[in-house]
């Protein structure tokens, strides 16, 4: 945290990998726009690096990120939408129980825990791993990139899920749902 205070770049960089992935997400929960929510999350953590204060704790700083991007989240929907979609949505928002703002935290936080095992994974397993089921590239297309042959993605892969069954333990099957791992 002294670092962090200190404006270092490497911690906010730590920050920036720590949050980026979960809070697009979370932001995507509200705009449902993929793109605008990568957008809000970078103008949050380009206002956070400029302007940022002293925080106590990563914790700190995580409610910080979290309570900036709802409110960026909402501000793009009262610009970019007339009043009447506004007003529905948030009226359906707030009707439903399983779209509180706590519960998309603890899905958020369920997503960041997973894609921290991911972003932890070696080097080359990480890579083939985010090519395959993150980006969704057939595996023709990560051999041609990366030049490699077809035995080693498959070692990779394997590789990779058999240290994220272990890491992520009771989580492993969601990840397998959401990432179609087969």
């Amino acid at each position: 945290m002294e670092r962090l205070n200190a404006k270092d770049k490497q911690a906010f960089e730590y920050v920036f990998i720590q949050f980026y992935n979960s809070l697009c997400y979370f932001a995507d929960k509200y705009v449902c726009d993929k793109e605008a929510a990568q957008d809000i999350v970078q103008e949050v953590f380009t206002w956070f690096y400029e302007k940022r204060n002293s925080f106590d704790s990563l914790l700190a700083v995580k409610s910080y990120l979290y309570g900036s991007v709802y409110n960026k989240a909402i501000n793009f929907l009262k610009t970019n939408r007339n009043q009447a979609a506004i007003r529905e949505k948030m009226k359906n928002f707030l009707s439903e129980e399983d779209n509180s703002y706590e519960e998309f935290q603890i899905e958020t936080e369920v997503f960041e825990e997973i894609f921290q095992a991911i972003e932890e994974l070696p080097t080359e397993c990480k890579r083939i791993f985010k090519m395959s089921y993150i980006e969704g590239k057939s595996t023709k297309s990560i051999m041609e990139t990366l030049e490699i042959a077809e035995s080693t993605i498959k070692t990779q892969r394997q590789r990779a899920k058999k240290i994220l069954k272990d890491r992520l333990k009771h989580l492993y099957p969601l990840a397998v749902a959401i990432f179609s791992i087969n």
